[in-house]
């Protein structure tokens, strides 16, 4: 990807409480579609047929959007009869030495990830 569709660096993004949330969120959703999608699709054979394609994306777009409606909070999780478990997501900010500069917890229910999903995945709209 280039430069130009990255998230904002760390030292751009906005002040507010929200919108820094959000900014955390937009780099999660960058690295998501690069680490995870991106290569998911690189897997698919070069001479695989337009539908063949097409279903494999559909898959992987469908099996990313899942894991963020989990981390949203979107179903509830049971583990027993009488527990629940809740995901949660945290963007932690290092700077060179390795030093944690700022953690912002942006799941369950922090920012609206499946709705960037798509953004991120195909539109490559980053902030």
């Amino acid at each position: 990807m280039s430069n130009d569709v990255y998230p904002k660096d760390y030292p751009n993004w906005r002040t507010n409480a929200f919108d820094r949330a959000e900014d955390a969120a937009y780099a999660f959703g960058y690295h998501l579609i690069v680490h995870c999608r991106d290569e998911a699709i690189a897997t698919i054979p070069q001479d695989a047929s337009q539908d063949t394609r097409k279903i494999t994306e559909e898959a992987v777009d469908v099996a990313l959007h899942n894991v963020m409606d989990m981390l949203e909070g979107f179903w509830k999780l049971e583990t027993g009869p009488e527990h629940s478990i809740e995901l949660a997501l945290g963007v932690r900010v290092h700077d060179a030495d390795n030093n944690v500069l700022e953690t912002n917890e942006i799941s369950p229910c922090k920012q609206d990830l499946p709705i960037g999903y798509w953004k991120w995945a195909h539109y490559r709209e980053f902030r």
